[in-house]
């Protein structure tokens, strides 16, 4: 299966720029999620693969073939691409069976009666539904009916597969439940995916590299670990789960870790940050609410900071805390342990080092390879 390579791609609504120069390649049999608020141009994005909006600048690669060119005009129309392409609504023929939604793909492409029948009941049954192949969309819950969506999209065995955020009508278990049946279909098919989402936990669940854009650009592209323990920029840190920042300054960035200084701390803290940071560059201090630790304040209390809750809800396996430090900001902590806490109760705060990211704002934003 081929991968897909945007070069330089850029598309304007009138002074808005919706794609604003964008280069990144979707490697062959791999489900890359764009992930980004609304607004952010990631459907359209998606859009212009599909063919449905032409670019203004750039081009579009699948493997080895062009098939857009803004340069010369050059497109390839949206149902030459051999696309797979499952939307948010759904998208289904009320007045047409389940099994007749699935063979629509087939039929525009003249496959012969015998072998749509049996792509049909192999796509259905991929998707655990092949026992409703004689039901209409109406008769079947919402997620049921984006699962025939799904068996639509593969059952002419596109080349490429494009998601338009697929499982946010959905409630938050079946939702959950969507995700693991979307990996092991992509698992068993192996092409090459596309999944845009505002979703951070479907793009950590889902891929194998996560492209995060902003007002139409992609800040970083990785692997989901790469992007939530390495943000290269404070906006990649802030929408790939929550987190704590601190404005900083890195003092020390010898090994194996680096010190910065924030306000309200008066002694370094350690971290992790890139082999480019710059000795005394500024920038922001990253640091994961499960990266801190809250003790009560002992006669001696030994902390990188003091301060009392604010806020205390307990989660079950977690208890979630809000900590107004002594210099006035207030952190969210993830604690694991069972002990209860009362708003008020004086705290010693920690921070783990291996959890802590410096980003200089002078890096340039970086995209994984």
């Amino acid at each position: 299966m081929p991968g897909v390579r945007l070069d330089r791609l850029c598309k304007r609504f009138g002074d808005v720029a919706a794609i604003d120069d964008i280069s990144i390649e979707f490697l062959d049999g791999e489900l890359t999620s764009v992930l980004g608020p609304s607004g952010c141009g990631k459907t359209t994005t998606l859009n212009i693969i599909a063919g449905f909006i032409d670019p203004d600048g750039g081009s579009i690669s699948f493997g080895e073939q062009i098939v857009a060119d803004a340069a010369s005009g050059f497109a390839v129309p949206p149902n030459k691409r051999n696309l797979g392409m499952v939307f948010q609504s759904y998208a289904l023929w009320p007045h047409l069976s389940i099994a007749e939604n699935v063979a629509y793909g087939l039929k525009m492409h003249n496959v012969p009666r015998t072998e749509r029948d049996a792509a049909v009941m192999r796509s259905l049954r991929r998707v655990k539904l092949e026992h409703c192949r004689d039901r209409f969309p109406h008769e079947l819950s919402g997620g049921q009916q984006q699962r025939v969506a799904l068996a639509r999209a593969i059952a002419y065995s596109p080349r490429i597969l494009l998601f338009d955020e697929p499982l946010s009508n959905l409630d938050a278990q079946l939702r959950e439940e969507m995700r693991l049946e979307l990996k092991e279909v992509h698992r068993d098919i192996g092409v090459t995916a596309i999944y845009v989402t505002h979703d951070q936990a479907e793009a950590m669940s889902l891929s194998h590299r996560i492209a995060v854009m902003w007002s139409g650009r992609i800040l970083q592209s990785g692997s989901p670990r790469e992007l939530y323990e390495e943000p290269a920029d404070v906006r990649v840190a802030e929408f790939l789960g929550r987190t704590n920042v601190f404005e900083a300054r890195l003092v020390d960035r010898r090994a194996p870790r680096a010190r910065v200084l924030i306000e309200g701390v008066g002694q370094p803290l350690e971290c992790r940050t890139t082999l480019d940071a710059r000795l005394n560059a500024a920038g922001v201090l990253s640091v994961r609410p499960e990266a801190v630790t809250v003790k009560p304040v002992g006669p001696t209390p030994t902390a990188d900071a003091l301060g009392r809750v604010s806020s205390a809800m307990y989660l079950g396996k977690l208890s979630q805390l809000q900590i107004r430090l002594e210099s006035g900001k207030t952190i969210e902590a993830l604690e694991l342990t069972r002990r209860t806490w009362n708003v008020g109760d004086p705290v010693a705060v920690t921070f783990d080092p291996e959890q802590c990211f410096f980003i200089a704002q002078s890096a340039e934003i970086r995209q994984a390879s």
